[in-house]
């Protein structure tokens, strides 16, 4: 005999009868059998902790069936539903409807999320609930409903999202959308969380991808007023960093016009480590930020010494296009 266990691509797993336990005896847990359940993404502590405080918020939030009104039981329902319609769109189709079946429930899905963004907290409660149920480990799901939660009821999610940044456990595309969900609906936390570790060369922990911390950092800033240059000054000048980091960083600061972004910019243009599509990021920034004259001036002392044959084409080409009278 066999059972079906998680979703459409867990494999079927066999089903052993089990022996009678003797009186006070306790059954330990198969091994592998969490993984075997797909929940092992799941199983770190901290991130369960938070979890449950972000769900016991939800039960305290809707209180005991006689406290409330029969209008907020009515919205509660109505939001439930409306995730639970969520969770049907999200869920994967089969592999072998075609494209335009798939096609339709992809922008039915983007227009449910924008939709529930926006619908008000009991929307936003209903999300942590599903989410905290865990009868469901799609990623999509997951991130589908961690997004809504984090719109529509920001304060409610706030230790879920914390948790998931800073600790190691769950699926790192499920952080990474923590991350940028962070920054966008709770951007002053996401500031001293971020501070400390966006611009570190090497951390002592698994976080989300650089790149993505990078970006955090900055919407985070922008939605706080915060400049955001000494951060990514530090990131992309950084040859220890990731190169999608630096990348990230050197294309953000093209769009400030602080003298440390300049400098920053100015120095990546001539490092001698041979990553060309760094350096021409370098140039088309400097040649939004710094006046025609002076960023013609240093292109043209660059190319003079340039030993990169394509990279000093490169620089022609852009000397005739942006310099020439």
């Amino acid at each position: 005999m066999e059972i079906i266990v998680g979703g459409p691509s867990t494999k079927r797993v066999p089903f052993r009868a089990s022996r009678a336990l003797a009186p006070g005896e306790r059954r330990r847990p198969r091994r592998g059998a969490l993984r075997s359940l797909g929940v092992c993404a799941l199983s770190n502590t901290s991130f369960l902790a938070a979890l449950a405080l972000a769900v016991g918020t939800v039960l305290l939030a809707c209180g005991c069936a006689d406290s409330v009104s029969g209008s907020s039981d009515s919205k509660a329902a109505t939001a439930e539903t409306r995730i639970r319609e969520l969770i049907e769109v999200l869920t994967p189709l089969d592999e072998t409807v075609t494209s335009d079946i798939s096609d339709q429930r992809f922008l039915r899905g983007q227009e449910l999320l924008s939709e529930l963004r926006e619908g008000g907290r009991d929307v936003g409660l209903a999300a942590l609930r599903a989410l905290g149920t865990g009868d469901h480990r799609v990623i999509d799901i997951e991130r589908g409903l961690l997004d809504v939660a984090s719109h529509a009821a920001p304060q409610d999610s706030l230790p879920l999202l914390e948790s998931l940044v800073t600790q190691y456990g769950p699926s790192l595309a499920l952080r990474t959308e923590a991350v940028m969900l962070l920054a966008e609906t709770s951007p002053e936390r996401a500031i001293e969380i971020l501070e400390p570790i966006v611009a570190r060369s090497r951390s002592s922990q698994t976080l989300p991808p650089g790149e993505f911390l990078v970006k955090s950092w900055v919407i985070a800033c922008e939605k706080t007023g915060r400049s955001p240059v000494k951060e990514l000054a530090s990131v992309a000048t950084d040859l220890f960093q990731e190169e999608a980091a630096r990348i990230r960083a050197t294309k953000e600061l093209g769009h400030h016009t602080e003298p440390l972004a300049t400098q920053a910019l100015q120095a990546i243009l001539i490092e001698s480590t041979g990553d060309g599509y760094i350096r021409r990021m370098a140039v088309q920034g400097l040649r939004r930020t710094l006046p025609r004259e002076s960023a013609c001036a240093l292109f043209q002392r660059i190319a003079e010494r340039e030993a990169d044959m394509n990279f000093a084409k490169f620089l022609a080409d852009t000397l005739e296009e942006h310099c020439a009278p």
